[in-house]
């Protein structure tokens, strides 16, 4: 028996260090800087040729950064094909066996699924609903966490009962206007704490699960303030603020830069200089999480705008 304890031991530690040698691969990095970048054409080229290599044969991100690199490409150039970088992600998810990478580059794969997510519902928008329907089951077939081919092309949330509408009249005293918004936080920010633990679904709406925008959608929604569908669209809906000034409800916009938004939380209370968000996590559903000091969503935050003015 202890013998046994050994080897799974053994087995786990070479494992876990094979994970982290890939994931140090200056390689792969360099593949990731690219990308990063927008130099998609050289990181489909590099992708090729690393793969051609013994070393790389087989290399599930790789695998995936030639999926992505392509999938961009196609968007504007006919040469590209998006069929070739759907074939080369499903490669990249039998590949990825223990969904490792699927986690580490998350925030990439985000943005081929939310394209595909588009496309179901443009083909539906336009009265296509078969071609809406096998493209749903191409989606199927390559992601997890999936909403249902029904939520996916519903764009606003059924909300049955909203919080009371708060009007606050242009000459109000300042003192009534910062006591009204003040409700108005309070309510926004009871609504989402109600969702903590539900499950993240991308293309959910609904409290059975949600993804990122489909959350602050739905408890915005509650509160008599009407958001669209993506995180892309709502980062247009209302005016930046500076980080420094900050308040609950706000919206707060993550991704590579700017013209690439790709999740959305709601500020959920202000600490001196820490921020803190509610918002849809893909490994833990609706979840409070601090911003300021987190190197992941640090790193990829790009603004806030203020949803309640006075």
């Amino acid at each position: 028996m202890q013998f046994f304890k050994y080897i799974m031991l053994v087995l786990f530690l070479s494992t876990l260090t094979s994970s982290f040698t890939f994931s140090q691969d200056r390689n792969i990095d360099k593949i990731e800087m690219l990308y990063d970048q927008g130099n998609y054409i050289t990181v489909l080229k590099k992708t090729k040729k690393l793969q051609a290599l013994a070393k790389y044969k087989s290399n599930a991100p790789l695998k995936l950064f030639e999926a992505l690199a392509e999938y961009q490409l196609a968007k504007d150039k006919k040469k590209y094909s998006t069929e070739n970088a759907l074939s080369n992600f499903k490669a990249f998810v039998a590949l990825d066996t223990l969904s490792e990478y699927d986690i580490t580059y998350g925030v990439y794969i985000y943005d081929l699924q939310s394209g595909l997510v588009n496309a179901i519902r443009e083909l539906e928008k336009e009265g296509s609903s078969k071609a809406a329907e096998e493209k749903y089951k191409e989606y199927s077939a390559l992601f997890k966490h999936k909403a249902t081919f029904k939520e996916i092309t519903k764009t606003k949330p059924v909300i049955k009962e909203k919080a009371p509408l708060i009007i606050i009249p242009e000459d109000a005293p300042e003192e009534v206007k910062e006591t009204s918004i003040k409700k108005q936080q309070k309510n926004i920010l009871k609504e989402a704490k109600k969702h903590i633990g539900t499950k993240y679904k991308y293309g959910g709406i609904t409290p059975k699960g949600f993804d990122c925008s489909g959350f602050t959608q739905y408890v915005m929604a509650k509160n008599n303030i009407s958001l669209p569908r993506t995180s892309k669209a709502q980062a247009l809906q209302f005016k930046e603020v500076k980080q420094k000034n900050a308040q609950v409800g706000d919206l707060v916009f993550f991704g590579r830069n700017k013209n690439k938004i790709n999740h959305v939380g709601i500020i959920s209370e202000v600490d001196k200089d820490l921020l803190y968000m509610i918002h849809a996590s893909t490994s833990r559903g609706i979840m409070i999480t601090e911003i300021t000091t987190n190197i992941y969503w640090n790193d990829k935050l790009q603004f806030i705008t203020r949803t309640l003015e006075k």
